[in-house]
Parts: structure tokens; C-alpha cells; sequence
């Protein structure tokens, strides 16, 4: 199978994933892609994820498609291997996530709570409304180093 990002093909593995490397072999660029099964009445949302460096030096893990039961899981595995390579603060952006249930919820904040164990940090940028609300209102948003929109620091 193949992807393109920007304008280069990038081919995807078996697990859909795929690093590009820099001159010392650190990730500089990762894409990922979760494939779901179709849901009946409902058009299937792929979670795709782009790890990119920030203007500050830091990850940031950019989140397209659905949070949910099916592609939760994955994305926490993508946050813990960034985290495997720099122990720092990982920003995810949830800007391209339209949904999260609550077990996308709980893969955040397991990742959130691993990372904090490891002397890293975990800030969410971008969450939708519905997440947000959730997060108030569980009291769930003190796991995260930082919750921004954007425009905000």
C-alpha cells in the first residue's frame, strides 16, 4: 500500500507505519494509519496521526479521523514510541478529531499517566468540545500537562 505525504509517496508497512529518518536516525516525520472495520449505517473514519517537531523543539502528534474503542489503542502505541525517543513534553493534536469515546479518553490518559512515570509530560491541543466537557467534568484534565486551543500557548 501506498500513501502520500505532501508531495512524496510514502510506502506503508504491514503495520502502517512509516518513519522518516535524519541524519542521526532520529524520527523526524512519522505517518500512521489505523485501519477500522466498517460500522453499519456509518462511514468508517480512519485514525491517521502525523508526528511532526513543533517550533519549540517538541513532538507534536497530529490526530485525523475517530478517537474511539478501535483506533484508541494504537494511538497510545504511537505516543509511547515517540516517548521512547525523547522523554519531554509530547503535544497530541486533536484538531482533525471529530469524535472520542471514553475509551479514547482512557488510552489518553493512560498514556498522559505512563509518560508522567517516565519524566515526560502529555499536553492536549485542539480537543473537541465534547472531549473538553469531558475532561472538566471527570476532573480528568489535571492528568494533562497542558489543555490549549488554537491560537493559545
Amino acid at each position: 500500500m501506498e500513501s502520500t505525504h505532501g508531495s512524496f509517496p510514502i510506502p506503508l508497512g504491514d503495520d502502517g507505519v512509516t518513519a522518516v529518518r535524519g541524519v542521526n536516525g532520529a524520527a523526524l516525520t512519522s505517518f500512521t494509519s489505523v485501519r477500522r472495520p466498517t460500522r453499519i449505517g456509518a462511514p468508517a473514519i480512519p485514525l491517521r496521526t502525523v508526528t511532526r517537531v513543533g517550533a519549540d523543539g517538541a513532538p507534536v502528534i497530529e490526530v485525523h479521523g475517530e478517537l474511539d474503542i478501535v483506533t484508541a489503542g494504537p494511538l497510545r502505541e504511537v505516543i509511547e514510541s515517540v516517548a521512547e525517543t525523547r522523554c519531554a513534553i509530547i503535544t497530541v493534536d486533536l484538531a482533525g478529531v471529530p469524535f472520542c469515546d471514553l475509551v479514547g479518553l482512557e488510552e489518553l490518559v493512560k498514556a498522559a499517566d505512563g509518560l508522567a512515570a517516565r519524566c515526560g509530560r502529555l499536553t492536549l491541543a485542539n480537543p473537541p468540545s465534547s472531549l473538553r466537557r469531558l475532561l472538566q467534568v471527570t476532573g480528568l484534565s489535571r492528568r494533562f500537562h497542558r489543555i490549549i486551543d488554537a491560537g493559545t500557548d
